[in-house]
C-alpha cells in the first residue's frame, strides 16, 4: 500500500530522529481514520495513500507496522 521505498525507510527509521510536529501527527491520525473508513475499498486506500505527502505516508506506515509506536509518536509530538 505504501510502496517499497516508504516501507524500507519506515522499517529502518528511528522515531527519535524524525521531525514530528503536532500538525504532522494530526495528519497521520486523520490518515489512519480515513484508511479505516476505506477498509472495504482497497483501491481507494491505495489512491488515498498515494496522494499523501511523503512524511505523512512514512509516519503512517511506521504507525501501522508498530501499533505501540503510535503512542510514542503522539507523546513526542506533544512535547
Amino acid at each position: 500500500m505504501f510502496g517499497d521505498v516508504v516501507c524500507s525507510v519506515a522499517g529502518g527509521a528511528d522515531a527519535a530522529t524524525l521531525d514530528l510536529s503536532a500538525g504532522l501527527m494530526d495528519r497521520v491520525h486523520d490518515g489512519a481514520d480515513t484508511l479505516l473508513k476505506l477498509r472495504r475499498y482497497p483501491e481507494e486506500q491505495l489512491r488515498y495513500v498515494s496522494e499523501l505527502p511523503f512524511d505523512v505516508r512514512l509516519v503512517l506506515c511506521m504507525w501501522i507496522m508498530d501499533c505501540d509506536l503510535a503512542d510514542k509518536l503522539a507523546q513526542r509530538a506533544l512535547t
